[in-house]
């Protein structure tokens, strides 16, 4: 019973077999027909790269003007602290804390009663000087007109010119104390010395002021002043008159104009920046001493420059490269490697200057230039390719 079970398998296995080769065959005759029919690699057109599009600037020399910006206080003019010269009681009180004052308008007012007194004595000092001089003159007189006929003595002579003398000194005596004591009255009075806005003013009336006390501290805002400090590269551009415009925080949106009056002659020992001044007309008093404002100064004259995108060049171990775009439209662009020089341009930290290595007209690419090859195949984006893209005009 055996015997025809093994049989059976054995014809199973053998039929497997052959339906393996049978499928094994007509997967080789496919493979066979197809390679037949296929066309020749050979006789088929090679396929054509794609070249990467690519943005361009035309570099033009353009006109530039260097200039910095720095953030400076405004100062007054002119500030003074005004101390009382005298002793006395005030009576009168001319002005406010923080006022407005005109120059020549009378801030505080003293008791002058002594010091009327005094010139007034000094006044009686002098026309008593005079009348002795006026008799002393006449002796004198008297005895030159004797000593000449020899009837007054050489001694009467000689006293009558020592009294001239003294009376002459004692008018011009007099004549100081008179001199004095209307100092001492006219300072018992206070005056502004020049128009501006009191920014300390702490006295009353009835207070007794001592000389040397501190009375008031006067600004003058009419015209106010930054000081600002250069480079020595900066310096040297700078002029007395150059012209500067500011931008104040507290005044948005408005511009106003100043002038460098001064420019100093050696450099901060600390810093090593030169000092300049500049003064800014307020009369129409809209600035105030404190307010922050940058300050924009050209420096020197507008000069011409090539500049170029900074995302247009290419940094390689220090040395700087950018792909030249030439070509045309009819028989292709290609970009070429090259090596140029450059310079940054103050405030502009997106543009570089190009001192060397490229002229004016060429064409320059701006994107994907990590992925470019010295010599590959590109197109600019459409439009750059007539030269209507360039690098936009430098501003400082």
């Amino acid at each position: 019973m055996n015997e025809p079970t093994e049989d059976r398998e054995a014809g199973s296995r053998i039929g497997l077999k052959w339906i393996f080769v049978a499928i094994a065959a007509a997967g080789i005759g496919a493979g066979l027909l197809l390679l037949a029919t296929a066309p020749d690699p050979e006789a088929l057109p090679p396929a054509k790269a794609q070249a990467p599009v690519l943005a361009t600037h035309l570099v033009e020399a353009l006109p530039h003007q260097p200039r910095t910006t720095i953030t400076a206080l405004l100062e007054p003019r002119r500030e003074v602290e005004i101390f009382s010269e005298m002793a006395g009681r005030v009576v009168e009180v001319g002005a406010d804390e923080f006022d407005s004052v005109e120059g020549g308008q009378m801030l505080v007012r003293m008791d002058p009663l002594l010091a009327h007194v005094a010139v007034n004595r000094a006044e009686a000092a002098i026309a008593r000087a005079k009348s002795q001089g006026v008799l002393a003159q006449a002796q004198l007189q008297r005895n030159q007109g004797l000593a000449r006929v020899d009837v007054a003595s050489r001694a009467a002579l000689d006293e009558a010119e020592n009294a001239s003398r003294q009376a002459r000194a004692a008018r011009l005596e007099a004549e100081a104390a008179l001199a004095e004591a209307r100092d001492r009255l006219a300072k018992m009075q206070i005056d502004a010395p020049f128009s501006g806005v009191l920014r300390a003013f702490a006295v009353e009336a009835g207070e007794y002021l001592r000389p040397g006390e501190r009375i008031a501290e006067l600004l003058d805002v009419g015209a106010l002043r930054v000081r600002v400090t250069l480079s020595d590269r900066q310096i040297v551009s700078v002029l007395t008159g150059t012209e500067a415009t500011l931008d104040v925080d507290a005044r948005p949106g408005e511009t106003f104009r100043g002038r460098v009056i001064s420019v100093g002659g050696a450099a901060d020992s600390r810093s090593r920046k030169f000092p300049i001044l500049l003064e800014i007309d307020n009369s129409a008093g809209r600035l105030l001493p404190g307010m922050v404002a940058q300050v924009d100064l050209s420096l020197g004259e507008s000069r011409q420059l090539m500049a170029v995108p900074l995302d247009s060049v290419l940094d390689e171990f220090g040395l700087r490269y950018v792909f030249v775009v030439s070509g045309d439209s009819q028989n292709g662009w290609l970009a070429t490697k090259r090596r140029i020089e450059t310079r940054p341009i103050s405030f502009q930290p997106t543009t570089l200057e190009v001192s060397a290595g490229l002229a004016e007209g060429e064409r320059i690419a701006t994107s994907s230039i990590r992925q470019l090859r010295d010599g590959m195949a590109v197109r600019p984006l459409t439009g750059e390719a007539a030269g209507i893209h360039t690098v936009r005009k430098t501003e400082q």
